[in-house]
C-alpha cells in the first residue's frame, strides 16, 4: 500500500497536549527465562517500551533510555522524571546531561506502577507461549515475544488513560492501526515469506514463523526465518498449516 506523507494527524487537542507534555516515566529491569529488558511506563499517558538489553551496563542502559525520550521527543513530550529503583542510581549523571531528573527507590521500595506493568507484560507473554506448539522458544523468539506484548498494549486506551479513545501509541507517535495490515499474522504462526526472485529455478518462498509487526503504514511484519535463524522483514507471505517437522 502506498503511503502517504503529507497526512499530519494531530492526536490531542492541543490544552490537553500541554497539559501532558511534562511526562514522568518508571522504568525497571525485567526478566524472561533470564533474557533482561530495560522497560519503561509514562505515569499517566501510559505508553510503554521494552528494549532488550546485551550487556546489563551502566553505558547500555542510559542508551536505552535516550531511544526512549527521542520516541517521547517526536510526539512533542518531553521526560522530565525518572523513577526506578535504587540500582540504576549510576544512571543519574547521564539522565542529567539528558535533561531527565532521577528518583531512585529506598531500600524494600518499589516504583509500583512499573512493576505493576511488568507483571501485565510476564502475563501476557506467558499466555502466548502456550498458544504456540512448541516446548522451548529460541532468544531471539523471546525477544520478539516481548515486543510484541508490549505493541499490542500501546495499541488500546487504558482504562486509567487520558484518553477513552485514543490509544497510548496514538497518543505519543500520532499512528493508528489497521487491522487489515497489522493484524495478518498471530505470533509464531508458520508462513512461506515471498521473496525477490527472477526467472530461474530457485525458490521464491522461505518457511518461517511470523513475529510480530514492524508498525510502519505499510503492515510490514518480522518474521523469523527457519533457513537462516535471523529476524527478516515482509509485507507479503502465505499461512500454512504448521508442519510437524517445524515443531
Amino acid at each position: 500500500p502506498q503511503v502517504d506523507t503529507t497526512m499530519t494527524y494531530n492526536a490531542l487537542p492541543r490544552s490537553v497536549h500541554e497539559r501532558y507534555r511534562e511526562v514522568t516515566l518508571g522504568g525497571d529491569i525485567m526478566k524472561i527465562n533470564g533474557l533482561p529488558f530495560l522497560v519503561t511506563t509514562s505515569l499517566k499517558i501510559k505508553f510503554g517500551t521494552v528494549e532488550y538489553l546485551d550487556r546489563q551496563t551502566a553505558v547500555r542502559m542510559a542508551k536505552a533510555i535516550k531511544n526512549v525520550l527521542q520516541v517521547y521527543q517526536s510526539g512533542g513530550f518531553r521526560v522530565r522524571h525518572l523513577l526506578m529503583d535504587g540500582q540504576f542510581e549510576c544512571l543519574r549523571g547521564a539522565l542529567l546531561e539528558m535533561g531527565v531528573i532521577l528518583n531512585t527507590t529506598s531500600r524494600d521500595e518499589h516504583v509500583g506502577f512499573i512493576e505493576r506493568y511488568i507483571r501485565v507484560i510476564k502475563e501476557r507473554s506467558r499466555c502466548s507461549f502456550n498458544t504456540v506448539p512448541f516446548k522451548k522458544m529460541t532468544e531471539r523468539m523471546i525477544i520478539e515475544l516481548a515486543g510484541k506484548v508490549v505493541f499490542w498494549l500501546n495499541a488500546f486506551p487504558p482504562v486509567d488513560g487520558i484518553s477513552q479513545t485514543l490509544s497510548p501509541r496514538t497518543i505519543v507517535t500520532g499512528k493508528v492501526i489497521n487491522h487489515d495490515r497489522h493484524c495478518k499474522y498471530e505470533f509464531g504462526e508458520y508462513v512461506q515469506t515471498h521473496e525477490e526472485h527472477d526467472n530461474s529455478m530457485t525458490t521464491r518462498t522461505i518457511g518461517a514463523l511470523a513475529m510480530r509487526p514492524t508498525g510502519n503504514d505499510q503492515g510490514g511484519f518480522f518474521f523469523l526465518s527457519l533457513e537462516s535463524g535471523k529476524i527478516i522483514k515482509r509485507d507479503r507471505a502465505t499461512k500454512l498449516p504448521m508442519p510437524n517437522d517445524v515443531v
